[in-house]
């Protein structure tokens, strides 16, 4: 089956490498040519790519919805044909996943689900989602992963970075080899539901205060390939008829999202990277407001906080329309490389600002729109020199681009700058900063504090000196080294409570 899987994309790889191939070598010589069978190439290629998507499912679903995601780098009729994949795929037998129960609870499955559906009430790429019930009576959802999906994975990798080499050579400038990292690593985390319940938990709180719950994750039961989870009832926004709430609702429930995703941006620095409409659930209440879930956090993201804050300043730039100053942020964050024409650089965003910024989605509705995107920002990154890309970077994309659509369709008529803009004045503000400073304080001196104990204890056989006064005479010495802005300030005010302390113990 393994080989098979393998020959299949390894045939289709070779089909549609080569002739892109050579399309890229024609058009330089019959543009209009090359352009039609171009054209032909994309319809026939995109199909023949779903139907063994469908065929093999796995981390291939996965791939195409991060096509699906993606219009700024695929072929429209590539993002097209794979935005099926973000809808309920099919399930498959209880039999098949129950070994895996076995498997995990030693073959004691009734210890610890005593009642669980047979039929999935959800599926998706890695594993599927029966409803069941603890010893208790509590209501759970139980997502278990597919048997041979590590085996399956691995296969499957090994054409993607045969792929990502043929579209490096199509592609040059792209961050082809970033994006096979991070599926990679995305492979890797999703696998793991130990990771997934982590990454719920520690989002769990800070969500629930911003209109989101999170589900609570049940430890006893968790296992690394069985995850079970408080049920999350209601209905997703993909299957949500959104006609029927009112306006005022779904500019609710767009401000809830967009309002969750800038506190994990900016006041954590973990995001989840997959919020597409599947893994929304809306929950009607009779009492008070509708109840909005978010769930699946297997696919998350890590950013610094000293990078969560320049995404904050780049927000802030956005709500000035201050495209000078939002280059500079991107120089900040690692995008610029110091060798680049900054003013070139300052020109192009312009253009590029203005030519998106205000577009009206109801003129560029769906992939059509997207498609008017894709082109502009495709065109922006060909002419770009000078540029690389954090690590973070793909993952970020793909959850920008998923809420977008999200919102999209909760409030046509508006872009996604215009739903954002009223949330950055908050975020921008001088106690938003003050929180942030407040807690890269104390991460730095929960760091100090302990480290002269430390560095006494290694040297305690020798003449031993106070060490606080030394390691506050080193920071001081940091901080006039270092640049003005945030961190000098953040190290002064370290190197000034160092030199309190050691005040205090020469009193004593």
């Amino acid at each position: 089956m393994l080989l098979r899987r393998s020959l299949e994309g390894l045939v289709l790889l070779a089909w549609l490498a080569v002739q892109y191939l050579l399309i890229v070598q024609l058009q330089r010589f019959a543009r209009q040519g090359a352009r039609a069978w171009r054209r032909w190439l994309d319809g026939h290629g995109s199909r023949l790519f779903l139907a063994h998507v469908h065929r093999h499912g796995g981390l291939l679903i996965k791939i195409g919805q991060f096509v699906a995601s993606r219009p700024d780098v695929f072929p429209l009729t590539y993002v097209d044909a794979c935005s099926s994949l973000r809808d309920q795929l099919p399930a498959r037998s209880f039999a098949t996943v129950k070994t895996v129960l076995d498997l995990a609870y030693e073959g004691r499955t009734s210890d610890h689900l005593p009642h669980i559906e047979e039929q999935a009430i959800a599926a998706a790429s890695f594993g599927q989602v029966h409803r069941a019930w603890l010893a208790d009576g509590r209501l759970v959802a139980v997502k278990i992963q597919y048997p041979e999906l590590e085996f399956t994975v691995a296969a499957d990798l090994r054409i993607v970075a045969l792929a990502a080499r043929l579209f490096a050579y199509a592609l040059p400038g792209w961050p082809i080899d970033q994006v096979y990292q991070e599926i990679v690593r995305t492979s890797r985390d999703e696998q793991d539901y130990l990771h997934e319940g982590a990454a719920a938990d520690r989002l769990r709180e800070g969500l629930s205060k911003r209109g989101l719950s999170v589900p609570e994750v049940l430890w006893p039961h968790t296992r690394e390939k069985v995850l079970v989870m408080e049920f999350a009832d209601g209905v997703t926004l993909a299957q949500l008829d959104l006609e029927g709430l009112g306006a005022e609702e779904r500019r609710r429930i767009a401000d809830t999202i967009i309002e969750g995703f800038l506190y994990m941006l900016l006041d954590v620095g973990f995001f989840h990277a997959d919020p597409h409409a599947g893994n929304l659930i809306y929950d009607r209440s009779p009492k008070g407001p509708a109840r909005l879930w978010l769930i699946d956090y297997g696919m998350t993201a890590s950013i610094s906080h000293q990078e969560s804050e320049l995404y904050r300043r780049f927000l802030d730039c956005v709500r000035r329309h201050d495209t000078d100053g939002m280059v500079d942020v991107l120089a900040d964050l690692g995008w610029v490389l110091p060798n680049a024409d900054r003013a070139h650089l300052r020109v192009l965003a312009r253009e590029v600002y203005d030519g998106l910024a205000h577009l009206d989605p109801q003129t560029f509705k769906g992939s059509r729109r997207e498609r008017e995107l894709g082109v502009k920002v495709a065109e922006f990154l060909r002419r770009m020199t000078g540029i690389v890309f954090p690590r973070h970077t793909v993952l970020l994309s793909r959850a920008t681009s998923l809420i977008e659509g999200n919102c999209m369709a909760l409030v046509p008529g508006k872009n996604l700058l215009d739903l954002v803009r009223p949330h950055l004045t908050r975020i921008t503000s001088v106690r938003a900063r003050l929180r942030w400073l407040a807690r890269e304080l104390q991460e730095t001196w929960r760091l100090y504090r302990g480290l002269p104990e430390r560095l006494d204890a290694a040297l305690s056989r020798q003449p031993t000196v106070p060490l606080t006064p030394i390691m506050a005479a080193l920071l001081l010495i940091a901080a006039l080294l270092l640049p003005a802005g945030t961190p000098q300030t953040i190290v002064a005010l370290a190197a000034g409570a160092g030199v309190l302390l050691s005040l205090g113990g020469l009193r004593r």
